[in-house]
Parts: C-alpha cells; sequence; structure tokens
C-alpha cells in the first residue's frame, strides 16, 4: 500500500504537524498567485493571445502530460503496470460516458461522481479498515526552511496555474508535474507543495473563466450559471471578479487560522476515535450519496471504479494514473 505524506504523518504522531504545514501551502499559494496574476491575464489574454495558440495543440500537451504520468514511475516494471492502470482506466471512461443515469431526486445525473468517488475514494476507505489505531498527537508547530517551503509554494503555484486551463487535467496531475519539477523532498516540503497546488489550481480555474472564458471546474461552472461573466480584456478587472479576489484573500486567511485552531482540537482527540469505525461510517455515507444522486446505475459505476482503483494501489503505483478515465477519452476525441 502505498502510503501519502500526511497519513505517513499522522501514523507518527505529527498529525497537527501536517496540517499546519498544509495551511501554510495554501495560503502562500494565494499570496503566489496574486503575484502573477497579472502576467497570467495579459499572457493568456490581450496583448499576447497565447490561448488562442495554446488551444490549437492542447491534444499534444494532454498526450505528453499522460506520457509524463506513466514514464516517471520509479522501474520499468511500475510503467507497465501505470500504463495498465491509465488505458483500464481510459476504456472505463470511455463506456460510462455514454450512458443515461438518473438520480432519484436530480435528473438527470452524471457518470463523473460515482466514477471519480470510486476511483479516489473508496479504495483508500477500504484498506484504510486494516490500519491500526491513530496513536497519540504532538502538538507542536512546523519548523520549515523558508527558502525550501518557498520554492515549493513557487512550483506548487506555477503547476496549478498550468492546468487550470487544459481540460480534464486536475490538480492531481498538476501534483506529479510539481514533484517531477521539485525532484526529490522531504514529506514535509511535498505536503507544502502539494497543498500549494491545490489552492493555486482552483484560484487559476476562477480566473481563467474571466479571461479565456473557459470553465474547467464544477466550481466555475456553477459560478457561470450563478450570473454572466464579464470578460477581463482591460488592465483593471471587472468588478465581479475584483469581489471573487477579495472574497479569495479574506476566506483564505481566515481558513488558515481556523484550519490550525480545529486541527489542533481534533489532533488532541483523533486517538480516541476508531479508525475503522471511521472508514466504515464514511463509507456508508459515500456510496448513500452516490445512490440520491446517481441512482442505481450510479453505484454500478461506483463499485467497478472501485475495483479499478483498488488494482491501481495493489500494483503501487499513482493514483492520478486513474484520471485515464477524462484524459483518454479526451485525446480520442482530439485524435479521431
Amino acid at each position: 500500500m502505498v502510503i501519502l505524506p500526511a497519513h505517513k504523518m499522522l501514523l507518527e504522531g505529527n498529525g497537527y504537524k501536517a496540517i499546519s504545514l498544509s495551511a501554510m501551502g495554501s495560503l502562500g499559494a494565494i499570496f503566489f498567485s496574486f503575484l502573477i496574476l497579472i502576467p497570467f491575464r495579459f499572457l493568456l489574454g490581450s496583448p499576447f493571445n497565447f490561448y488562442t495558440i495554446f488551444k490549437d495543440i492542447i491534444p499534444w500537451i494532454l498526450l505528453a502530460i499522460s506520457i509524463i504520468l506513466i514514464a516517471t514511475e520509479k522501474s520499468l516494471e511500475h510503467v507497465i503496470h501505470a500504463s495498465a492502470i491509465f488505458f483500464l482506466s481510459g476504456i472505463f471512461g470511455m463506456l460510462i460516458f455514454n450512458l443515461s443515469l438518473s438520480s432519484p431526486i436530480h435528473a438527470p445525473a452524471s457518470p463523473l461522481f460515482p466514477a471519480l468517488a470510486g476511483l479516489f475514494g473508496m479504495p483508500t476507505l477500504l484498506l484504510s479498515l486494516k490500519e491500526r489505531e491513530i496513536p497519540p498527537q504532538y502538538i507542536e508547530e512546523a519548523e520549515v526552511d523558508v527558502v525550501e517551503a518557498g520554492k515549493g509554494i513557487g512550483i506548487g503555484t506555477a503547476s496549478g496555474s498550468m492546468v487550470s486551463i487544459l481540460p480534464g487535467v486536475t490538480s492531481a496531475v498538476a501534483t506529479i508535474i510539481a514533484l517531477v519539477a521539485g525532484g526529490k523532498r522531504n514529506k514535509e516540503d511535498t505536503i507544502v507543495t502539494l497543498s500549494a497546488v491545490n489552492t493555486a489550481n482552483a484560484f487559476f480555474v476562477v480566473l481563467a473563466l474571466f479571461v479565456v472564458e473557459r470553465a474547467r471546474s464544477g466550481a466555475a461552472l456553477a459560478i457561470q450559471e450563478m450570473k454572466s461573466i464579464l470578460k477581463w480584456d482591460s488592465i483593471m478587472p471587472p468588478p465581479s471578479l475584483c469581489f471573487f479576489l477579495i472574497a479569495i484573500i479574506v476566506a483564505g486567511i481566515i481558513a488558515y487560522y481556523a484550519t490550525k485552531f480545529f486541527g489542533k482540537i481534533i489532533a488532541k482527540n483523533i486517538s480516541s476515535i476508531s479508525y475503522p469505525l471511521l472508514g466504515k461510517i464514511t463509507m456508508v455515507a459515500l456510496s448513500f450519496l452516490v445512490f440520491i444522486f446517481t441512482g442505481i446505475m450510479g453505484i454500478c459505476i461506483f463499485i467497478v471504479a472501485t475495483f479499478i482503483g483498488l488494482f491501481c494501489l495493489e500494483l503501487r503505483v499513482r493514483r492520478s494514473l486513474c484520471m485515464g478515465v477524462l484524459l483518454l477519452p479526451i485525446l480520442i476525441t482530439y485524435f479521431l
């Protein structure tokens, strides 16, 4: 079983330190994102209009990213296993996106939710049933090398911003790019980088909606449906984007301190909670949500996706390879 850095620190009794590092990476990414906000706008929009050129080579970029995901595994055997998972997930994606789902409470429904929940969520929960109890946690602040932390945040922000305009490419893929670019790093620096990637990706997905008028996430789609988007084509951002930016910086600062505050409370008490029991409750809740939002067919997709996710963990390759469920269908659509 592949143990993620934060999970490993939790089992070592350093769960609060992992939370603190994650909060720092996210807040740092917000500030880094604001620093490159204007260059991002001018590069993608007028006068440089790189997105116009860029969108013509998107399929080749997606192909290159897919190759990087597979080729950067640690051995030839793992590369072969990674290829199998990528293509298995991709074929699965090609099959399910042609299915018609209906939800008991909302119709029609998307197959994406049960697929991703099965590929990434349920396998980890199933394996958590084998975990021992969580040890008592040490409550201490993380000591970090400012230069290394800044490097991790910078690389994470750059990676998150780059993939924000690519269809089918999530922050999980941006994470691999950031880790490859950053080289071999300890688990503390890795957590900072991972958090920076996720936060920056969420930031620039919203920004891309105003610059190139393309929604690349559920949150961006929700924003697009709630109000008309005024394209950012001048020096000053449109008023609606300014409100979003203000909300992001305020929410980011509040979230940083709230995460550390509640993280400290949870860390002090988490060892008294049964880890396997918590996993079982989460599994039941996730299965219930899949049924409510996608119906019986969604449950079938969820089960098959879970087996693919378990197979990925058994082969000990990156779970981000399961993003083949989106990447392969998109590549085939572009090239065929």
